[in-house]
């Protein structure tokens, strides 16, 4: 298959995909939603399996690592500072504690599982 034909059939999944997720989420029928989004996902994985030529090469996994890094940094940063904000002002807005709480879970949650995976593949690469 060709690239131009790749893109033209995965922009048809994720059309479909939508509008199904959508009338899903509108009927309220998650397992619909599951099992279009995991059906949607093996689809694209087969699509790209049968992709000809070079798809991917070391310069686009360093971006991605790159991009996913930046991302995760401030992923962690901001629902750290969001959360620390909600919390402080849980007199003025005592609705808004528990989400900020949430938040501040979430981002110790990212830097536990970050620090995890950076550890595996530093020894998993001889470090």
């Amino acid at each position: 298959m060709k690239r131009k034909q790749f893109r033209i059939i995965s922009l048809l999944i994720t059309m479909i995909m939508g509008a199904v997720v959508g009338f899903s989420v509108s009927i309220g029928n998650p397992v619909l939603t599951a099992g279009v989004v995991l059906a949607g996902m093996a689809a694209m994985y087969n699509l790209k399996s049968r992709l000809e030529g070079v798809v991917e090469d070391e310069r686009i996994y360093q971006i991605s690592q790159k991009a996913s890094r930046i991302t995760l940094q401030i992923m962690a940063l901001g629902l750290a500072l969001g959360g620390t904000v909600l919390i402080a002002m849980r007199k003025a807005y005592p609705g808004y504690t528990d989400l900020g709480f949430f938040m501040a879970y979430a981002s110790c949650g990212i830097l536990v599982l970050y620090s995890l995976f950076y550890r595996y593949y530093n020894k998993e690469s001889g470090g």
